[in-house]
């Protein structure tokens, strides 16, 4: 698979962020964009669409790592919608903005019996530059790093039917973050595999009820395989094996820690992309939790589903 130096790469972020070890399961500290990234740089003047849609569901809890009964919360779920949209300034350097929307994120409770409380409405939008540290057009191999400002499209909590939603159903920070991404591709042409080694760690400032959402880290390494296509065969397929890592750090009210915020994921998640003649790109992945340990009791995942299209509006993606 990927060389040594490829694998001390992904664990560097975990030597050097331990404190963060320990955000909130079902908040909003994360972008929910797993699957659905642009991995590499795009061409000059090529434009790329990203869409997407996903569904998160959680109905058990834990308390470290290991699996308890009862709480007040039957299930959680919410469905997402989002949009990457990518520009090539340079061949080295590329602009993106991330959107996205929360049809709802809900909670159904067993105590009250059959009380439901439903929060929506835009997330954070993120801005950011992509840029190519290094290219092997022989070997095969690439890096980028992008950088990116987090911008709320409201400074205040969201209510509904004039009650304040809590924490980890409010659809944004609302307040501002930074993220920053790394990318590290290796393609071996004559068998169809490639290699993508994905980072990602978002920051949030407090916002102006003296809440800090926690830091947020995702690691992922992904492995595909492209499927031969006939010629009499429209459609080509890859296959694609993805081992993530989700970390969530403490959140704070009032510079207090939140007692049950903080949790270390894992998740292997199988996709299958399907590639058209006009060079749009269909793809569904299942996320499915391998290991999970949180802080204290928290509401923990059960499984989720992303379904991504993907449109070049102009030739040129390398």
């Amino acid at each position: 698979m990927c060389s040594n130096k490829s694998f001390l790469l992904f664990l560097l972020p975990l030597l050097l962020f331990p404190g963060m070890a320990q955000g909130q399961c079902f908040s909003s500290a994360g972008t929910p964009v797993g699957g659905s990234e642009n991995m590499g740089v795009l061409q000059k003047n090529t434009l790329t669409i990203t869409a997407f849609y996903r569904h998160h569901l959680s109905d058990r809890y834990f308390e470290g790592r290991e699996l308890i009964q009862g709480g007040a919360i039957k299930n959680a779920r919410y469905n997402y919608v989002g949009s990457i949209i990518a520009y090539g300034i340079t061949n080295r350097l590329t602009a993106e903005a991330e959107l996205g929307y929360f049809i709802d994120k809900t909670k159904y409770y067993r105590v009250p019996e059959g009380y439901t409380l439903r929060g929506r409405g835009l997330n954070n939008a993120l801005l950011s530059g992509k840029y190519q540290l290094y290219y092997d057009p022989v070997k095969k191999w690439e890096y980028s790093l992008a950088l990116g400002v987090k911008l709320p499209f409201s400074l205040d909590g969201r209510r509904i039917d004039d009650v304040r939603l809590p924490y980890d159903l409010q659809p944004s920070t609302s307040t501002f973050g930074a993220v920053v991404q790394s990318y590290l591709i290796h393609q071996k042409s004559f068998t169809g595999m490639r290699y993508f080694l994905y980072n990602r760690i978002e920051w949030n400032a407090t916002n102006r009820e003296g809440y800090r959402y926690g830091p947020s880290m995702t690691n992922a390494v992904y492995v595909s395989r492209h499927l031969i296509r006939t010629s009499s065969w429209p459609v080509s397929g890859t296959l694609i094996l993805q081992l993530r890592n989700e970390i969530r750090g403490k959140s704070f009210i009032h510079e207090e820690i939140e007692p049950s915020s903080g949790s270390v994921k894992f998740f292997l998640t199988p996709q299958i992309n399907l590639a058209f003649v006009e060079k749009v790109n269909l793809s569904f992945m299942v996320d499915i939790p391998v290991y999970q340990h949180y802080r204290n009791i928290q509401l923990a995942d059960r499984v989720a589903f992303t379904i991504v299209l993907n449109k070049p509006i102009a030739p040129g993606i390398r």
